[in-house]
């Protein structure tokens, strides 16, 4: 190994264990919220609960929107490792901390080494990538499998080797089943050939998705029903604004933060996106610029930005997809087009500082702002369990008012005597079905009445929020009442003290009116 070669790998050996660092900052402090407490009941639950689970349809759809890939891993993962917060959260960690090893290779290869080597720091250092490479959920993964997919893709195209165009095909199918949504992004590989017009790289790449589809084909079958379930999610259509917000999460964090931040990253995001293109622009329309530097400019825009599009087209033709955290390979080719700018961009100097210097700002509210974060969706639900642990009494219930802030205590004790109450029929947020509910062995009740049983005294877990948007409701649909947990408690039991844990509310409610104990409600209406 040359002296050059020698330096380049201690660089990159610093920049993946400040990755790992970063990522290992308040692994196991900030509590699981709701996808990750799912994400953790569902995999322990075996291999058999979880298909039935998720391929079982109601209503026409299937009882889980996702594929298996990652739920199956985790099973193994926590079968080795355990189920404490940092030590599930250890393998996204691991996955992020992979992909910024990729994104070298991969820039290495289109760019060169200090371009690599850019990219791979943004994209170590960056809030976005750290946040999910930091929670129990599929993406951080997805990130990684679509990168080496992207990688593959590089190498098939300029060296021609089977193998490659066969690891493309593996890798691509394999992101399918991880999560359904790395379509949007495979499509825009898919169609590098076309805005090429290569036919022999199409055939090559059609053979490629080919093969992807016949290693997809047994899960096949099951994503219309998968997409119906959709049909029934939070999920609205977004608007032209949501560009805009993504790509401040891209730079930033994907959280509601402080309003006094939104001007600094939401003009950010602006200026970084149009100096890229800028530059991407001369570039591509100069004859002085080869032709290989023209197409690796081209193919990192093309995924940072196109993707987003094709998601944002599905969500009006067809239904609702627009989802910031599954564009996080989008947000890693961003980083890269990044890295391009500030290395190879071609922009003086004073500019160039200029911009680092305010993306390091952001980039540190960013991290601060994610390792700190203990509102919604993310309050001490362990603290919650303590107390009630320190203050339930035998034969008191604790009842939720839905499955958000139930299943992350129930995750922390399941000893404690908790129940919660469904989502309103039909609503967005009625997305956790009852196939899946039996396969984790939870139940939701159909009223609040069914949910206390008639318990002597009652304590009731809900967000504050969830409040307000429970009063919206039933002022839209009276018959949603029923469902009100906290307003049939307060007329059927006397509240004797609340405590809060940030915006967690938990109260305690005694002394039931005799209406109560007698009090039933269809529990087939669950």
């Amino acid at each position: 190994m040359t002296k050059p070669e020698r330096r380049t790998a201690w660089r990159l050996a610093a920049i993946l264990l400040l990755a790992l660092g970063l990522r290992l900052i308040n692994l196991g402090v900030r509590t699981l919220w709701y996808d990750e407490a799912f994400a953790v009941l569902f995999a322990e639950t075996g291999w058999d609960a979880m298909i039935d689970g998720t391929i079982t349809t109601v209503d026409g759809a299937a009882a889980e929107e996702h594929p298996l890939l990652y739920y199956f891993a985790l099973n193994v993962w926590i079968d080795g490792l355990g189920r404490d917060p940092a030590a599930v959260r250890l393998f996204s960690v691991l996955a992020g901390v992979a992909t910024v090893a990729v994104v070298y290779a991969l820039v290495r290869d289109w760019f060169d080494e200090s371009t690599a080597l850019a990219a791979a720091f943004i994209c170590a250092v960056a809030p976005f990538h750290v946040q999910y490479s930091q929670e129990t959920r599929m993406y951080a993964l997805l990130g990684l499998v679509l990168m080496l997919a992207t990688w593959a893709y590089g190498r098939a195209w300029h060296r021609g080797q089977p193998v490659y165009w066969i690891a493309f095909g593996v890798l691509a199918a394999a992101a399918m089943y991880v999560q359904q949504l790395a379509v949007f992004y495979l499509f825009a590989v898919a169609l590098l050939p076309v805005l090429a017009r290569d036919r022999r790289r199409l055939l090559q790449t059609t053979f490629a998705a080919v093969l992807a589809l016949l290693l997809y084909l047994p899960w096949l079958r099951y994503l219309p029903d998968q997409l119906g379930k959709l049909k029934q999610f939070w999920v609205q259509k977004p608007n032209i604004l949501h560009f805009w917000l993504t790509l401040r999460s891209f730079i930033s964090v994907n959280l509601d933060f402080s309003a006094a931040w939104w001007v600094p990253t939401f003009l950010l995001a602006a200026i970084l996106t149009f100096f890229v293109l800028y530059r991407a622009y001369f570039v591509l329309r100069s004859d002085r610029s080869e032709q290989n530097d023209r197409q690796a400019v081209g193919w990192t825009l093309w995924l940072a930005f196109m993707p987003m599009v094709f998601m944002w087209v599905a969500s009006y033709l067809f239904q609702p997809v627009f989802l910031p955290r599954a564009l996080l390979p989008s947000a890693v080719m961003f980083y890269a087009g990044l890295a391009w700018l500030f290395v190879r961009g071609g922009m003086p100097r004073l500019i160039v500082g200029i911009l680092v210097a305010a993306w390091v700002v952001v980039m540190g509210f960013g991290l601060v702002t994610h390792y700190t974060w203990d509102t919604f969706p993310t309050p001490p639900f362990d603290d919650a369990v303590d107390y009630l642990d320190a203050n339930a009494a035998v034969g008191d219930m604790i009842v939720h008012g839905n499955k958000i802030t139930a299943l992350p205590m129930i995750y922390y004790d399941r000893d404690l005597p908790q129940r919660f109450v469904r989502d309103i029929p039909g609503s967005g947020s009625d997305t956790l079905s009852r196939p899946t509910q039996e396969s984790l062995g939870l139940l939701a009740d159909a009223c609040p009445a069914a949910a206390a049983g008639g318990a002597p005294r009652v304590w009731y877990v809900a967000f504050e929020q969830f409040e307000d948007e429970m009063a919206d409701q039933v002022d839209d649909d009276p018959a949603n009442a029923r469902y009100d947990t906290l307003s049939w408690l307060r007329s059927h039991y006397h509240e004797q003290c609340l405590e809060s844990f940030n915006d967690l509310d938990v109260y305690l409610f005694v002394d039931p009116d005799p209406d109560a104990l007698r009090a039933t409600c269809n529990q087939d209406e669950r």
